[in-house]
């Protein structure tokens, strides 16, 4: 039993270290955002391919709920690894923090549940922690479009979270991963090749984007719905949200990425925000379920 544990934890806290490292490798390959995302997205439906049990899969009726996810995958990723352009890479990461706050606000209105006035609160503590860590940066900079394609990360991750809902009831995690993945590379084809950029990608690029979208998204996947299998869906999330955490101390250590310590008050703000905000609503879903 405690084997089980330690491993799953274990599982749980590689699978979100590589979550944080997508962005350290995202800003070491010199391509851009379009062009990542589709290399990732193809690999990792590739990847994905060979794990997903197919005799278990069914056809779904809402082609439109589908093709919408994987469209908000694509946007999820493109405003992330967009937002790795215009600064370091914690902005990008502290933006996309505030993921569970877009959940906690936009589930009531969505699934008509009762609404909290804490959420209201806990998005202006995210607000305020963005503002001090953009008050040491200058506001004409990339900093702040950094914060704002994090937040568009954010909005779009926690929309494609609720949407997935359906999904998930019908299907497992890794065919709703296969899906998406593969949806979302559909339809940014069309895209990447008029851009041109994918006939100039050299040998060593596309080795970066197939070790990207195996290793750092299949893999990660895989490891993460192991140890969802294992532990408390409560621990899962807030060791989720550490994923800010290793991904700065990554691109510290790789890239050599140093902010200040008005930056990391900020970002301690919003990590202590958003994990609260992760608790409570793992709670309340606990109680009405």
């Amino acid at each position: 039993m405690q084997t089980t544990i330690f491993r799953s934890l274990l599982s749980l806290h590689l699978a979100v270290m590589l979550f944080g490292a997508a962005g350290v490798i995202g800003k070491y390959i010199s391509v851009g955002a379009l062009s990542l995302v589709f290399g990732r997205t193809l690999f990792a439906a590739v990847s994905l391919a060979p794990l997903v049990n197919w005799h278990s899969v069914k056809a779904t009726k809402n082609l439109a709920g589908t093709i919408g996810n994987g469209a908000l995958l694509a946007v999820h990723w493109l405003s992330f690894f967009a937002s790795l352009q215009y600064a370091a890479v914690a902005f990008g990461l502290m933006g996309f923090a505030t993921y569970p706050i877009f959940v906690a606000l936009l589930e009531p209105w969505i699934f008509k549940l009762p609404r909290h006035r804490r959420d209201a609160w806990m998005a202006v503590m995210v607000v305020v922690g963005l503002l001090v860590m953009l008050s040491d940066a200058h506001w004409q900079g990339g900093s702040v479009k950094a914060v704002g394609m994090g937040i568009l990360s954010g909005l779009s991750f926690a929309l494609l979270t609720l949407n997935t809902r359906d999904q998930s009831k019908s299907l497992s995690a890794t065919q709703v991963a296969f899906i998406q993945n593969s949806v979302a590379c559909l339809l940014l084809l069309p895209l990447v090749l008029y851009q041109g950029e994918l006939y100039t990608i050299n040998i060593k690029t596309w080795f970066l984007l197939a070790l990207l979208g195996s290793v750092f998204t299949a893999l990660s996947h895989s490891l993460f719905a192991y140890s969802l299998q294992r532990l408390p869906a409560t621990l899962v999330s807030l060791t989720a949200s550490l994923e800010p955490v290793y991904g700065m101390g990554l691109a510290y250590i790789f890239l050599g990425e140093t902010v200040s310590g008005r930056t990391l008050c900020g970002a301690a703000i919003v990590l202590l925000t958003t994990s609260f905000a992760t608790y409570a609503h793992r709670s309340i879903t606990n109680e009405s379920s």
